[in-house]
This record gives structure tokens, sequence and C-alpha cells, in this order.
């Protein structure tokens, strides 16, 4: 099978960029010719932002790779913003099927993530026009670019421009059920539940040992980490945090001040590796309407648990009492009491959560099986066009 992939990179690279190339490492050691044609964020010009709509360059660009490669399928990533719709214009000229993963929440809201000022933002939800994120300007605190972004969006959407896509993917239940009522999802267009996967780094044994808990991940509001901090305020328990963003300077701070908190700044993929290894658990005290979270994956490829807020696609990730540990998020009581519940467990009952993080990643998010759903949602794609 011949699959386009079309991505646009991030100013800084997450989560997404890191799916794509593993996505594309995937299918082609299963002997799938595989293109990228790729875009990028770095150089936020303002015509790039005036050509939000639709870019004439990344349409030509679009049709130029498809006559030269000739895929069977395009698989689109990330549109936002310097690819734009456009791409899923040529693709459709050209008549090849289009499989969309839906990473975050852009085309709902121009936030993106459907969070703003350190709490959830769902009023876009109930809105023909979003018009309450314009007026607090939600996207880079700009009313200007969000009423842009705001428009581009509402325009796609009256016009049917997301009937061209044939196939949605989507990682969780919550977040396809999100746009399954917002309306956006044609009738014709096939919807698909695939989570993400990671390559398992190392055999891994089921140990419950282990000296800290851990949280990476960016440093933002919406990760909770302010949450995380009071919950470990004057406790014996050991944190480690690893990562950048934002709020870097307020938890390297806080590591100055507490002696169980120590701060990780960024860390390289195997030290990573090294300190979930070493790790009692995971903690992803995220406060937002998680689409997917990586982290969480590889803690469970490593048979480490995961202590993880109730919320968002998570809870299809995390279950209580299985594979790790959940709470309410924001709620520092409730993680506090989840910490002395897992400190207090005997041996076989940390076991038996470290065994069932290791049984979840083989069953779930392991890349072989992530090969056979991105290869029937590519076939039963083909197949309906063909119909």
């Amino acid at each position: 099978m011949r699959i386009l992939i079309v991505h646009t990179y991030y100013k800084q690279q997450g989560g997404e960029d890191a799916v794509v190339q593993n996505e594309m490492a995937l299918l082609q050691s299963d002997g799938h010719e595989v293109e990228l044609i790729d875009f990028s964020n770095a150089s936020a010009t303002l015509l790039k932002v005036l050509l939000m709509p639709f870019n004439p360059y990344s349409y030509f660009t679009m049709l130029k790779k498809i006559k030269s490669f000739k895929p069977d399928i395009v698989h689109v990533h990330n549109l936002h913003y310097a690819a734009t719709p456009s791409v899923l214009y040529a693709a459709k000229k050209m008549q090849v099927p289009i499989v969309m993963t839906i990473h975050n929440y852009r085309l709902l809201c121009p936030s993106g993530s459907l969070f703003f000022k350190n709490k959830l933002f769902l009023k876009s939800l109930d809105e023909s026009f979003p018009w309450s994120a314009v007026r607090e300007g939600v996207y880079q605190q700009s009313k200007v670019i969000t009423f842009w972004l705001a428009i581009s969006n509402y325009l796609h959407r009256k016009i049917g421009t997301w009937r061209l896509v044939n196939a949605m993917i989507f990682l969780g239940e919550h977040s396809g059920k999100i746009f399954e009522q917002s309306g956006l999802i044609h009738a014709s267009t096939k919807t698909f539940l695939k989570p993400n996967f990671t390559n398992q780094k190392k055999s891994a044994a089921v140990n419950s040992a282990g000296e800290y808990y851990l949280f990476i991940g960016r440093l933002s509001e919406e990760k909770g980490i302010k949450t995380l901090l009071k919950a470990f305020e004057h406790r014996p328990e050991m944190l480690k945090i690893a990562g950048t963003g934002p709020l870097r300077d307020f938890v390297s701070e806080a590591g100055t001040h507490f002696v169980n908190v120590e701060y990780l700044d960024h860390l390289s993929k195997t030290e990573i590796e090294e300190m979930i290894v070493g790790s009692k658990a995971l903690i992803f005290p995220s406060e937002w309407y998680e689409t997917f979270g990586m982290v969480m994956i590889e803690a469970f490829s490593l048979a480490k648990p995961v202590i993880a807020a109730d919320l968002g696609n998570i809870p299809s990730i995390v279950k209580d009492q299985v594979n790790g540990l959940t709470f309410s998020p924001g709620n520092v009581l409730e993680l506090q009491r989840k910490l002395y519940e897992f400190e207090n467990m005997d041996s076989q009952a940390k076991q038996n959560l470290a065994a069932g993080a290791l049984f979840s990643y083989h069953q779930y998010y392991a890349p072989e099986v992530n090969l056979k759903q991105l290869i029937h949602i590519y076939s039963d794609t083909l197949a309906s066009k063909n119909t």
C-alpha cells in the first residue's frame, strides 16, 4: 500500500509529531511505501496567518506530491495552520481517499484544548459560532487571531470541507463523543477508535520496587502541575518532575523549597526510560480533556502503574485498581488519598498493578496491535471508496 502522510510540525516538538514518526516507521517496517509531506509553523509569518482558511502554496504542493507519489490513501494528522484544509481539496481533486486522525479540539474551538484560564472552556461546544472564545481571545490571547481562526473553521464547516474526509480516527471514546455530538462529522464519514502506540524499549520485568513518584510532560496549567505540587507539600514521598513549559520557573522554585521535590528539566528519551524504570509510579494529573497521553503507555510498557486524573480519554487508558489508580482532576486531597493508598498496598497488590500495566500495553498499545488497526482502517476506507 502507498500511503501519503500529511502533517504540520509545531514550533516545539510534541506528542503529535512523535506519533507521526512512529506510525511512518511502523508502516514502513511492514513493507508499505510511505512518504511524508510536511509543513511547519516555525516561521509564523503574517501571510501564513492570513492564508489560514486556504493556502494556495499548500494546495499546489500537495497536488504535486500526489502526482509524483501516486498514493492509495492520504493520512492527515495536523492541518493547523500552515497546511490548512487546502490539502484536503487537493487530495479530493486527485480522487485519493482521506483518513484523518483527530489529535485535539481545534475544529470545534479556537483554543484547541477546550481549556482556558486554568479551567475547562466548553462554551464553543454550545455555540454555532464561537463568540465567547473570540471575546476572551483563547488563541494566543489574541481576539483578532482567535476571530480569524474561528472564521476559518466556521466557513469550512458551512461549505462542507469536513465531508471530504472519508474516515476520522479518534484516540478515545470521550473525544469521539464530543465530536459526534458537535454535528461536525458528516454521515458519510466513517469513524474509528484507535489509540496511539509506543515501542517497548527493553524487556520489562514486573517489579513493584521504586524510589520516587514521577511526572513527565509539559509544565503548564492544564497538565495539573500546581495540583501535583500541592499534593506533595510536607509529605515524605519523593516526587521528580521532568519537562519544560510556561511553569518551568514555578516548578524549579518548588524544588528549592521542598526537599521531597526534584526538578529534572528536559530529559532525553533514554533518560526518560531510566527514570520510569526507577519510579514507583507515574503521575498524570491532567486537568483538560486529554485526547491521549503517550507517557502513560510508555510507563505501561515498562510495567509501571499510573496514578491519573479521571478526565477526558484518560479513563479509557488507566483503569482504577487494574493498571493504576484514578482521582478527580484538580482534587489535591483525593490525590493525596491515592498516594496514601498506594503507599500502604502490600507487595502483591503493587505487583498486580504492575502486571496490569504491562498487560494493558501488550493488549492495546503495542506496535503489532496498532499496525493491524491502522491497516484495517485503510483497507476499510479504500473498500468503501470502490463500492
